[in-house]
């Protein structure tokens, strides 16, 4: 499958899931971002174990409108209530290996890595949006802060910023 074909899969299988509340738009910014993010760590780490990327929709924020994240303008924090991940009203999951991607109702063997992202439910009706990362190798996660800029998602900032630079330019369009 070419990249092309591979991001259409991926798309497909959240378009699915999406409801009316739903901004499809930003959901397109989002997945472009972090799948390229996904892939670009896997490029870089060894590859002896299961690659699994998750990611769903989330309704139930802790305190969404009292705690705030201040980069570029400020964001509602995007923790949830169990350990602090945000809990997932649904997901998709997508196994990775040899350049392909295979949509998985479970966790494959079990030497995995997991990359689990939380966007926002209800998304039409707001010009931004908070997104949680985490990957299962790791202890804190990565927020970006999307913003709606004249009828375009884009990503304005990253909680990482400081140690891995500025938000780039998505490479897909």
């Amino acid at each position: 499958m070419t990249n092309m074909e591979n991001s259409k899969f991926i798309l497909e299988a959240f378009k699915e899931k999406l409801t009316g509340g739903d901004d499809w738009d930003l959901w397109v910014s989002v997945l472009n971002l972090v799948v390229d993010e996904f892939l670009e760590r896997y490029d870089r780490e060894a590859k002896n174990r299961h690659w699994v990327f998750l990611a769903g929709s989330c309704s139930h924020w802790v305190r969404p409108n009292q705690s705030r994240w201040t980069a570029a303008g400020g964001f509602a924090w995007p923790e949830g209530y169990k350990n602090s991940l945000p809990e997932l009203d649904w997901s998709v999951m997508f196994a990775y290996r040899n350049q392909c991607w295979t949509l998985v109702k479970k966790l494959p063997g079990k030497n995995h890595v997991v990359f689990r992202v939380a966007v926002p439910a209800r998304t039409a009706r707001h010009k931004q949006a908070a997104v949680h990362t985490k990957w299962s190798t790791t202890q804190n996660p990565i927020l970006y802060g999307f913003r709606n800029l004249e009828g375009n998602w884009k990503c304005v900032a990253a909680s990482d910023e400081r140690t891995q630079g500025g938000i780039l330019e998505m490479t897909h369009p």
